[in-house]
């Protein structure tokens, strides 16, 4: 990928699109982008491709897969409560599962593409909610080489070490302020049923 040059992204990022709409997990793919194309263009090449697959992953679950689909929902009685607040809190509520994943996410975009949230609300909140995840991933990706192969931009370890620890405390932070919101709304949405 390295030797491709400005080919390189393109051609990995079209490896990730076709690893997550087969449900491949794509973690080592995301720290991947991060040793090989660096923070900045390795978030947005990941980013974009997530999208990219979550979207035609979304559209198949709601038009090709869909009686498939709902009938896997049947298993997920979670998933069931939560479509009725994606009805209402469409882009909100994806924006913050996918801070605080609470399923599979490729998996995941088949199953959304059976809710009634609409495509851009699914899309952005995608996106968004993506973006502080694969940027830790990615520099994970950036630490990793930095510590093996060095170079002359290469800071000590302990330097990595404090940027990991500051992304993973603010990611924690995101992931938990996302999922007691979520079970706000759950809880919430349990007291209109009753």
């Amino acid at each position: 990928v390295a030797s491709m040059g400005g080919w390189g992204p393109l051609y990995f990022g079209f490896m990730y699109t076709l690893a997550e709409v087969l449900a491949i997990p794509a973690i080592p793919l995301t720290a991947s982008a991060g040793y090989l194309f660096g923070v900045s263009t390795g978030t947005l090449v990941v980013l974009v491709s997530a999208s990219i697959a979550a979207s035609i992953s979304f559209v198949i679950g709601r038009t090709l897969l869909r009686s498939t689909v709902e009938n896997a929902m049947e298993g997920y009685p979670q998933f069931a409560k939560m479509d009725k607040a994606i009805g209402r809190e469409g882009f909100k509520l994806m924006l913050l599962l996918r801070l605080s994943p609470i399923f599979p996410f490729a998996l995941s975009n088949y199953l959304y593409g059976a809710t009634s949230i609409d495509f851009a609300s699914f899309f952005w909140g995608t996106m968004l909610g993506f973006a502080p995840g694969t940027l830790a991933y990615v520099y994970t990706g950036v630490v990793g080489k930095a510590l093996t192969i060095g170079g002359d931009g290469a800071q000590p370890w302990y330097v990595y070490g404090a940027g990991a620890i500051l992304l993973g405390g603010v990611l924690k932070l995101l992931v938990d302020v996302a999922g007691n919101v979520i079970q706000e709304m759950e809880d919430e949405a349990e007291k209109m049923e009753v």
